[in-house]
């Protein structure tokens, strides 16, 4: 959560710089070199070594893994991460239900007044925004975002664990990403020759990597390291939903980071629904 907290805060600054498309593949691309050095330190499994259901579902996984991150980045461009924070804390509901339909994993009555708690500190938090007159449009089409991004990791994110069964994190990782980049940056592409900027799209990107070097590395780095500790914690842990609901507790730091760092303005119904996020986040860790 420590390594999630400080990337998301960094992809927040350098998103006011990069747009949503090309920041998607380039934070994942700035990853693989980390990536790679993290094969040393496991087993490496080659493709023939891993069982043919392994690679039909990250077909499945890469193409929603894509939509996934797409998706955060275009509502982080578009709102407050004191916005959208408290709003991805409903990944978590979206674990349980797919921990449920996917892994069958039944919840349990704290898991089921967490996933209420979370969902009602969510809906306070999006109307106290609704109020700001100002970005109100940027607002509802950054909430979309996010309630696509959180019906694509609720699959996503359940799938993922048979996968690491048969693998190991290190070779997850390594496989995932490298599959993930060219879709991304096939998206990217085709997104600014709609925009007619497909021309200077590589001088473009050229730019962003001179102006955001050292920013990008370290999103790298802490992609890496979040990433798997995310996957060992998930194979160890007694169920899927539970690590959703620890890397969910990243909502008061990041919007503590919003208010000091980008001179965010938080309204107090806001409190009030991080306030049920927060509780309902505890009951689904009991569960």
């Amino acid at each position: 959560m420590i390594m999630l907290v400080a990337r998301r805060s960094t992809e927040k600054q350098v998103s006011k710089g990069i747009d949503a498309a090309t920041l998607s593949w380039l934070q994942q691309t700035m990853a693989i070199p980390f990536i790679i050095a993290s094969l040393f330190f496991a087993t490496f499994y080659l493709p023939a070594d891993l069982p043919p259901v392994f690679w039909s579902t990250m077909a499945l996984y890469v193409v929603f893994g894509a939509i996934d991150v797409f998706c955060y980045f275009k509502a982080l461009s578009l709102a407050d991460i004191s916005y959208v924070a408290p709003l991805m804390s409903l990944v978590a509901v979206g674990n349980i239900a797919g921990a449920y339909f996917i892994l069958g994993q039944v919840p349990t009555i704290f898991g089921i007044g967490g996933a209420v708690l979370i969902v009602i500190g969510a809906y306070i938090v999006n109307k106290a925004k609704a109020k700001d007159i100002e970005k109100h449009a940027n607002n509802r089409l950054a909430l979309l975002f996010i309630l696509t991004l959180v019906l694509t990791r609720a699959i996503i994110s359940n799938i993922e664990v048979n996968m690491l069964n048969v693998s190991n994190p290190t070779t997850f990782n390594f496989y995932s990403s490298m599959l993930t980049i060219p879709v991304l940056l096939v998206t990217a592409k085709l997104l600014h020759r709609r925009k007619k900027q497909i021309g200077r799209y590589r001088s473009l990107v050229k730019h962003n990597l001179r102006t955001h070097w050292w920013a990008l590395v370290f999103i790298g780095v802490t992609y890496t390291i979040n990433m798997l500790a995310t996957y060992e914690a998930k194979i160890i842990g007694p169920n899927a939903g539970y690590v959703g609901a620890v890397k969910s507790a990243q909502v008061l730091p990041m919007v503590l980071i919003g208010v000091f760092f980008f001179k965010e303005k938080i309204v107090a119904k806001q409190w009030l629904g991080m306030g049920l996020i927060l509780l309902g986040l505890v009951a689904l860790a009991i569960h």
